[in-house]
């Protein structure tokens, strides 16, 4: 039942875990289909670069709470816990990593703004 969000949080983690190991080796350089793309961070390329390095702290914590809601839904369906839950945990963590990526772009802005200056 709640199958689709628990692969959309392990997707969500294998797509953070992949960026930040692009990330740290340097092979995402400035494009406009990857990454995050602002005004502040498509300036230059240290721009960019300082933006995307930025944000690995919380593109890591993204991953563990990513991994860590799709365990929790995993145990709604192992255990037959009231669908509530299911709901509450389903919602509760999409919402929550939506508000951490706003902080990845305001972290990443903020520094490519002071790489650019």
């Amino acid at each position: 039942m709640f199958y689709p969000p628990l692969i959309g949080y392990l997707v969500l983690a294998v797509v953070c875990v992949v960026l930040v190991l692009v990330i740290r080796g340097d092979r995402l350089s400035r494009n406009r289909a990857i990454g995050i793309r602002s005004a502040q961070t498509m300036r230059s390329e240290a721009a960019w670069q300082a933006g995307h390095r930025a944000a690995i702290p919380m593109l890591i914590t993204i991953g563990i709470i990513a991994i860590g809601f799709a365990l929790a839904l995993l145990g709604v369906e192992s255990f037959a816990w009231p669908k509530a839950v299911g709901d509450v945990l389903a919602v509760s963590g999409w919402l929550l990593i939506l508000g951490l990526f706003i902080g990845v772009w305001m972290i990443a802005n903020r520094a490519a703004r002071s790489a650019a200056d």
